[in-house]
Parts: structure tokens; C-alpha cells; sequence
């Protein structure tokens, strides 16, 4: 990712720690449950796991009529996807996630699918697509008041997707 993203760290402590609550969790059937769970075996890397757990997780959201939750789950799967290489599916699905948070004022949200799309436009070399979601986040972001390190923190990833976007120079590609 273009900038630290919590939710994709892998880190040692990281996977013990999910290990763990996995191990809490159990076999628990709520509809909260079983969307950390799909989070959890995602940043364990199990995958396809995560996948079916984050398949289920939006059909539990979508019988109960929560169109938040439902969004929710679907920017959930959307990384799944992104994980497991399905960039383009993820992209599309983290779009009309955004779309959706944003036509129903869901702010937090709106960020959280615009940073997922940021992220996935850039691992798939859509710089400017990745600058222009950025900036909308941005944007966001200071209409929402977010605290300043925060800002500071999309403001650089902006200014890493600019360098990238500026050509090698002759002299450098020798």
C-alpha cells in the first residue's frame, strides 16, 4: 500500500494476535462474529477462508435489511479480493462501495472505501486514477476534522503517487 494501512499489516504480533481472537471467537454465529472472523483470517492470510467467511458475512447483513452493514460487508470482501488477487473485482466492488457510503452520508465509510481504492489503484499502476481517489480523501477528511497527523499521512502518499507519476528522465534510465 501506497500508505500504512492497519488493517493489511501481517506483522509477527499482528498474526498471533488474530490467531488468538480466532481462537476466542470459536464457532460464535453473529453477524459481528462472524465479520471479525473474516477479518481475522484474512490477515492470517487463509484466504480462501476468508472469502466464504466474508461471503456469509454479507448475506447475514443483507437478511437484516442494514444497508450500512451490508456496504460494510461488502468493503470487507472487496479485500479479500484485493488479498487474493482479484484486483479488478476488488476495485469495482470498493467503487460502489464508495458510492454508496457516500449517497447515504456514511462518512467513515466513504473514507475507509476510498482509501481501500486508493490502495488497489495503485497496486494496479492507476496513478492517476490513485491521485485523483486521494485527494477526494483528503478532502474528506478535512471536512470531517481529522486530526492533523492524519492529514499530514494522505498528504505524503499524495506526494509519493506524484513522484511516481513523473517520468525517468533520459539521463537515469542509463
Amino acid at each position: 500500500p501506497i500508505f500504512h494501512d492497519t488493517t493489511t499489516d501481517r506483522g509477527e504480533h499482528t498474526v498471533v494476535d488474530a490467531q488468538t481472537r480466532l481462537d476466542e471467537l470459536g464457532t460464535a454465529r453473529s453477524t459481528t462474529a462472524i465479520a471479525e472472523r473474516a477479518e481475522l483470517l484474512r490477515v492470517l492470510g487463509r484466504l480462501d477462508e476468508a472469502l466464504a467467511v466474508s461471503e456469509e458475512s454479507y448475506r447475514l447483513a443483507f437478511f437484516t435489511g442494514d444497508r450500512e452493514r451490508v456496504t460494510e460487508a461488502r468493503l470487507r470482501r472487496a479485500r479479500v479480493l484485493r488479498d487474493r488477487g482479484s484486483l479488478e473485482r476488488a476495485l469495482s466492488e470498493a467503487k460502489a462501495c464508495h458510492q454508496t457510503a457516500r449517497a447515504e452520508g456514511w462518512g467513515e465509510l466513504e473514507a475507509s472505501a476510498l482509501y481501500q481504492q486508493a490502495n488497489m489503484l495503485v497496486e494496479s499502476g492507476r496513478l492517476e486514477d490513485a491521485r485523483d481517489t486521494v485527494s477526494q480523501l483528503i478532502e474528506l477528511r478535512m471536512a470531517q476534522h481529522a486530526p492533523p497527523e492524519h492529514l499530514a499521512s494522505l498528504n505524503r502518499a499524495l506526494e509519493v503517487i506524484l513522484r511516481r507519476m513523473i517520468p525517468e528522465s533520459p539521463a537515469s534510465t542509463s
